[in-house]
């Protein structure tokens, strides 16, 4: 007849196989799924961007595009942001800017539309034709460039591979597009020296009292064309005197590239001046 004591030792037995065969189980599933991308999200882990070629990428024809700029600083204390939204169509030379302000608590919209021939800008009164005035050489825009949206070699340029790795890299699937990210955090004194395209882009970060890093992200396609941009600088001490302005960060973002852009020119626009705003 089977004694008690060793009744307990079976089902203690029975219990540490239970609790073996468990952790078999769950470790089983989670090798099976430790490669899906809900498990990759959660442990923070992407796959690492393959280094910058040595020869640049060449530049790819872009018909169109939509995307932002949005510039923040301080003056005199006070936030100033100040946001542009751009359409362009390159094959028949015209744009549409829309320009977000806020200084303080203060929000302000202003609106145009370029075309070869001419510049409009709407009215205060909504239901009132618009004002068109010539546009005049002095009058061109960067914004009717495709090169304004910059090839990664633009940014990171042979003298920053050869100086520093990037921070941190990875690669991720946006829509249908493979987009490369890279984070470089610089020493903000040695950018000139290790970075100069970054320094000849964005030469008014350098003007930023108490700031000591460059924090650069630049995010890019497979043909190298960039889709995100960021220059950052470390949080600087607020501005006093008069008129100080200091520009904290510059930001980039492409929505879209040779797809179509809706652009409606208001042709019944009232002529005005040459020269005037």
């Amino acid at each position: 007849m089977e004694t008690r004591p060793s009744r307990r030792k079976k089902r203690r037995g029975r219990k540490l196989f239970s609790f073996v065969l468990f952790l078999a189980i769950l470790g089983g599933v989670a090798y099976l799924l430790r490669n899906t991308a809900p498990v990759q999200r959660a442990l923070h882990r992407h796959e690492a961007a393959a280094p910058l070629p040595d020869l640049p990428f060449a530049r790819p024809t872009i018909t169109s595009a939509e995307y932002s700029i949005t510039l923040s600083a301080v003056q005199n204390g006070v936030p100033n942001n100040v946001t542009t939204m751009v359409g362009a169509d390159y094959l028949t030379n015209t744009a549409r800017t829309t320009v977000d302000s806020q200084v303080g608590g203060a929000f302000t919209t202003t609106q145009e539309i370029h075309t070869p021939e001419f510049i409009y800008h709407p009215t205060a009164d909504p239901a009132a034709p618009w004002t068109r005035q010539p546009r005049l050489p002095e009058t061109a825009s960067a914004f009717d460039a495709p090169a304004f949206i910059p090839i990664v070699n633009d940014i990171i340029d042979q003298t920053l591979r050869d100086s520093v790795q990037p921070t941190s890299s990875r690669v991720s699937t946006i829509g249908e597009v493979e987009v490369t990210l890279l984070t470089y955090v610089l020493d903000r004194a040695r950018v000139p020296e290790i970075a100069p395209a970054i320094y000849a882009r964005v030469p008014w970060l350098f003007d930023v009292p108490n700031a000591t890093t460059l924090t650069v992200e630049v995010a890019y396609d497979e043909t190298g064309i960039v889709r995100h941009l960021a220059f950052l600088v470390d949080p600087p001490q607020p501005g006093t005197g008069s008129d100080a302005t200091w520009v904290t960060s510059y930001t980039m973002d492409v929505t879209s590239l040779n797809a179509p852009v809706t652009i409606i020119v208001p042709f019944n626009a009232v002529d005005v001046p040459a020269g005037t705003p």
